[in-house]
């Protein structure tokens, strides 16, 4: 994770932009730069989560395999969704007075350095075994704590 953080700082100093946060497709913040940003530029994040959700599915109907960006313009703010992997995006938001082309440029730069460690982290998980003797001691330990409560 400093990794990641590292190359969000660094894509933050070196574009402009005011904040860039690493997300789930679910929504779940992961990451951002600045690390002190509001808890309303998480909301952010996670409401651009869900609007690339509706963006695969506009691909699907005109039978696009995936569509792997996407780009808001405000009056004074533009946001920048990209893909990293299939399970991570990339988000970026930045005022009227940074360049759209910096951004696009650096931000790829940013998802060529990202996208290896995220694939990897993701093959890990995907590795996970929840077994059975698991099972056992997760339950015996919710029982455990919840043992006196009815």
């Amino acid at each position: 994770m400093r990794l990641v953080d590292q190359i969000l700082n660094d894509l933050h100093a070196s574009s402009g932009v005011r904040f860039i946060s690493i997300v789930s497709t679910s929504g779940q913040p992961i990451t951002c730069s600045p690390a002190d940003a509001q808890s309303d530029m998480l909301s952010l994040a996670s409401l651009a989560a869900s609007s690339f959700a509706a963006t695969q599915q506009l691909a699907a109907v005109l039978n696009e395999r995936e569509f792997t960006l996407l780009f808001h313009e405000g009056r004074n703010s533009n946001l920048h969704v990209a893909q990293v992997t299939d399970r991570v995006l990339l988000v970026v938001a930045f005022g009227r007075d940074t360049q759209v082309g910096k951004v696009r440029l650096y931000t790829a730069r940013a998802i060529e350095a990202l996208g290896p460690l995220f694939r990897a982290a993701e093959e890990d998980i995907d590795l996970a075994v929840v077994d059975k003797q698991y099972t056992v001691e997760a339950s015996e330990a919710v029982d455990d704590l919840f043992g006196g409560v009815d």
